[in-house]
């Protein structure tokens, strides 16, 4: 019990707070463009802007790859000025590269890319349209990402919560302006969420610069750049990658293409929106802040721990205590007319992301130590074994997919991922042999 007390005290409270509202506010101009969309005449809008599911897997390899290793390595450059400028200037570069030579293939690949995910013929135009500019719009967040990663090691609070603060109110401007349905709007729908993406982008990277020169670094200088830390990023990353291309690999086989085929990827996206945007917003937040303490911190880990756990049971009770109300803010919060689909996928889901909210905390752990390899192990295992069995189920006429079996197979995955990390966090910690990227046993 006295663990347990100490651990909730040292618990920085302040810093989630941070993060929990730097995530509340982004889902509440979300939720109101699902309201936009919403009072669209036909199913046009949710189906189009749902099309950006499978865009926004293939940048989360690349992201998870490049920008969660960042916690580990940034995490040891705090103390030292000079480096950590080296690092963010060289690592915008290098991301921006990246992002950019994958940003021109999915832009020319585009149409050939939502044929293969089954997209309805009559919206494949649009769909193309919307994803071309909203390609140009990730390939400059990514600058934005990158900064935020480094507010956040540096437990920079107030410029976290600036940025958070211009984000909201451009974004809300920008959409009363191109997709509302009111008389001063241009009403061109999901085309104006890209650009919209495009203009708050932009302007959050260059308030990013000017906050971190406030703080006395200087990212545009003529000091000489090193580039020799990317081979340990590269390294830690190209673990981080492979794994996320598994994972996300079969997601987009498994359950994005079959949404398609069923003909469900508005409602499916809608469920979505509120389940990672709403129920896992607190989760997801405490998941930044472990890889942030055990990426600075890796000794206090045993220390912390328990307070990880007791966080994430208070988050999941609030869950269970507000299930009565998720068919009203549906209906009338989100806008959407048959809300009760969209409540009965999230029902079949709760169970499942219950496991969830517990395994993020260990995944956040590995991450935050660098040890992505880890994580790889088990996208290899599950992905391979479970997903590769149900698609040649799939193949032999055997499974036949619905929006229940589909929400019921993600789920089942994701609880026997999570099943593996527990053991394998359990294992390492009983025979002491869970260590950072660098050796150090904690």
């Amino acid at each position: 019990m006295e663990n347990i007390k100490n651990s909730l005290k040292i618990f920085n409270y302040k810093l989630f707070g941070t993060l929990l509202l730097i995530s509340l506010l982004p889902i509440l101009y979300t939720t109101l463009r699902i309201f936009f969309l919403g009072d669209i005449p036909n199913d046009w809008g949710f189906n189009i802007a749902s099309q950006l599911a499978w865009v926004n897997v293939i940048y989360e390899v690349i992201q998870e790859a490049m920008i969660l290793p960042l916690f580990y390595l940034i995490g040891k450059s705090l103390n030292n000025t000079e480096d950590l400028e080296n690092k963010i200037k060289t690592g915008l570069i290098f991301s921006f590269t990246i992002y950019f030579i994958f940003s021109v293939i999915i832009f020319i690949l585009a149409k050939p890319l939502l044929i293969f995910m089954s997209q309805k013929e009559n919206i494949i135009d649009i769909s193309v349209k919307y994803i071309r500019i909203e390609t140009i719009a990730i390939l400059i967040s990514i600058l934005y990402k990158f900064l935020s990663i480094i507010f956040i090691s540096m437990n920079k609070n107030k410029s976290l919560l600036i940025l958070l603060f211009i984000q909201m109110i451009f974004t809300m401007i920008c959409d009363f302006f191109l997709i509302s349905g009111f008389s001063f709007s241009l009403k061109i729908g999901v085309v104006g969420i890209a650009i919209t993406n495009i203009i708050v982008n932009t302007i959050l990277f260059i308030t990013g610069v000017y906050l971190l020169r406030r703080d006395n670094i200087k990212i545009i200088s003529k000091n000489k750049l090193s580039f020799n830390w990317l081979k340990e990023w590269i390294k830690i990353g190209s673990i981080s990658g492979l794994e996320s291309f598994i994972r996300n690999f079969a997601f987009i086989i498994m359950i994005l293409k079959m949404i398609n085929l069923v003909q469900e990827q508005g409602n499916f996206w809608v469920a979505n929106n509120f389940i990672w945007g709403w129920l896992l917003l607190p989760v997801m937040s405490l998941g930044e802040l472990i890889k942030r303490n055990t990426g600075e911190k890796p000794e206090k880990l045993n220390q912390s721990l328990p307070s990880y756990f007791i966080i994430t049971s208070i988050i999941i009770l609030f869950w269970l205590v507000t299930i009565p109300f998720w068919n009203m803010f549906i209906n009338k919060v989100m806008n959407i007319k048959e809300s009760f689909i969209i409540f009965h996928i999230v029902i079949i889901s709760i169970g499942f992301y219950t496991i969830f909210a517990y395994n993020n905390v260990i995944d956040s752990i590995f991450y935050g130590l660098g040890r992505t390899d880890l994580m790889l192990i088990q996208s290899v295992v599950i992905n391979s074994l479970f997903y590769g069995t149900l698609f040649i189920l799939f193949k032999l006429g055997i499974f036949t997919p619905t929006l229940n079996k589909i929400a019921i197979m993600f789920g089942a995955g994701m609880a026997l991922d999570s099943l593996l990390t527990f053991i394998m966090f359990w294992y390492l910690k009983r025979n002491n042999l869970l260590k950072n990227a660098i050796g150090q046993i904690v």
